[in-house]
């Protein structure tokens, strides 16, 4: 019987942004490392928050027109040469923006299309697990190219955040038995030198710190920032919907991963590493991700309650000489 966590779905007054008529406080660049950020006990204390502040939400509907999808409503998306290939990541993030549009005031078919890629995405997945079917070359570089089929801790994580949040709207159980299937993909980890053949996402690095692998194949684990905290929102809500203390413990360890590696991650003045393993050449700086960076910080903290993640946030918003938002971007 699915169960609902008190609280979660509540809607409370939106948070107000900073009026855009406010002068711009004057910006002062950080150009010292961040202090040692270890993480507290209390960072595992998670707290409810209002759908409205939570990842992915949306305070409009999405247009109706241009959504890339066949006749049955499933996502449709193409390569380079324009085949049409699954991708685990774009089918979670449509179905999740087509389900957070609903839940701002779009039509019923929003909710349908939601589903419908959820139904589908359940139906690829083998053991839980969604696949690339498809080799693909990190940064480019013919080299580092991992091949298929490879697997991603960010797919699962956002198609766990999207089971999780179709549970509780539609109350259908077949949604928490793909979010079941999909959480423990997340639980099951592995030591960084014994990685297996068959399909993994989770592993602990030869420091000690747990990681939610974007690029899970037969590479080297890239370690990449903004796919870990993904994953980490996939488990927040798992956790939101079931009160897991599993999928809270797998998030405080995500998290104080991030503490840990945040000075290496971070390049004063400039834009962010991509990930902790390619860090040679500028693409991995990339100014898109940079800002992604900042805002999954702002959602962390907020989660956690630790400020320690806004001023992170912070140090990396001064980077590039930005302020950081009072409320975080939406992803």
């Amino acid at each position: 019987m699915l169960r609902l966590r008190r609280g979660y779905g509540s809607i409370v007054r939106r948070l107000r942004r900073t009026p855009a008529s406010t002068p711009p406080a004057p910006i002062e660049r950080v150009r010292d490392p961040l202090p040692a950020l270890e993480l507290e006990t209390s960072t595992a204390d998670l707290r409810l928050q209002p759908v409205e502040a939570l990842p992915y939400a949306r305070s409009e509907p999405m247009p109706r027109k241009g959504r890339p999808v066949d006749p049955n409503g499933r996502h449709v998306w193409r390569d380079k040469t324009r085949h049409v290939r699954p991708h685990p990541v774009a089918q979670a993030q449509f179905a999740l923006a087509t389900l957070e549009s609903h839940r701002a005031g779009g039509t019923t078919r929003d909710l349908k299309q939601a589903i419908v890629n959820a139904r589908d995405a359940a139906r690829r997945a083998r053991d839980g697990y969604a696949s690339y079917p498809f080799d693909f070359a990190l940064h480019g570089e013919a080299d580092n190219t991992i091949h298929a089929p490879w697997y991603s801790a960010m797919a699962q994580g956002q198609l766990l955040s999207l089971a999780s949040r179709l549970a509780h709207d539609t109350r259908d159980e077949q949604f928490q038995r793909f979010g079941q299937t999909l959480f423990a993909t997340l639980a099951d980890e592995h030591r960084h030198d014994a990685l297996p053949d068959s399909p993994w996402v989770t592993f602990v690095d030869a420091e000690g710190m747990l990681w939610f692998e974007e690029y899970a194949g037969d590479v080297e684990p890239m370690r990449v920032l903004n796919g870990h905290l993904f994953a980490m929102f996939g488990l927040y809500d798992w956790w939101a919907l079931t009160g897991s203390p599993e999928a809270e413990r797998l998030f405080a360890r995500g998290a104080e991963t991030v503490l840990h590696y945040a000075n290496r991650l971070r390049v004063v003045g400039e834009a962010s590493w991509y990930g902790m393993r390619v860090q040679h050449t500028r693409v991995a700086q990339s100014p898109k991700y940079h800002r992604i960076h900042i805002a999954q910080l702002q959602h962390v903290a907020a989660m956690t309650g630790d400020d320690r993640f806004l001023r992170v946030a912070d140090a990396f918003a001064s980077d590039i000489g930005m302020l950081l938002p009072t409320v975080p971007e939406q992803l």
